[in-house]
């Protein structure tokens, strides 16, 4: 049986685990959440997932929440190998580094957009977006010249920051020629068949604003 994947395609982080899955060949079960509709809320889902969190995922009774843990499991129970989590301890512990830094920064990124969106506004407060400039400077250094943020191998770091750095892009006026390295990186990313995924998502994000501005 499949594992089922509790989703909304407009969520990075779904993005980030839906990808994980087709890199590894995993064929998942999905199970769209109408967040709109604020089905998390309802008592079936809350009584497997108290976070009433997406994603959410379901393997053989085993439930699990939160992106980066279930990307690793992931990784660890159907991988043919460990390169998209190393286990080696240095490279999984910068891992483990760039999944918290998205986690803490963008998070915050998101709430201010909320804020802002809900509130009706056209444009962004010049202090918020310089914050959001720093983080991807912040990203544009740890990166530096390489392919990828740990190194020659593309690992769930990469995907999750994907989702969240083109998300950005979405929802922010962001000049990437200020960021060519990151830049560089996300359309490496963008070659890779399971960045399908993510454009349904970017998508689903465009039409969403548009429809709301008019």
């Amino acid at each position: 049986m499949a594992p089922k994947l509790y989703m909304f395609i407009g969520s990075p982080p779904v993005r980030a685990v839906m990808m994980t899955a087709q890199e590894l060949g995993i064929d998942l079960e999905m199970k769209e959440v109408d967040m709109f509709g604020q089905e998390n809320l309802k008592e079936e889902f809350i009584k497997m997932n108290p976070a009433h969190t997406i994603p959410t995922l379901e393997d053989d009774g085993f439930i699990l929440f939160e992106s980066a843990a279930i990307m690793e499991y992931l990784v660890r129970k159907y991988g043919k190998d460990d390169s998209l989590c190393p286990k080696d301890i240095q490279k999984h512990a910068i891992v483990d580094q760039l999944l918290h830094l998205s986690t803490t920064t963008f998070n915050r990124h998101v709430a201010v957009f909320k804020i802002i969106f809900r509130a009706g506004a056209s444009n962004v407060p010049k202090d918020n977006m310089e914050d959001l400039f720093n983080t991807f400077g912040i990203l544009e250094a740890l990166l530096g010249n390489k392919p990828y943020f740990t190194g020659n191998n593309l690992t769930i770091a990469d995907l999750s920051l994907a989702t969240l750095v083109s998300s950005s892009k979405v929802a922010f006026p962001i000049e990437m020629e200020r960021f060519p390295l990151l830049g560089a990186w996300l359309e490496r990313l963008e070659q890779r068949p399971s960045y399908e995924i993510n454009r349904k998502g970017l998508n689903f994000l465009k039409g969403f604003f548009t429809s709301t501005k008019n």
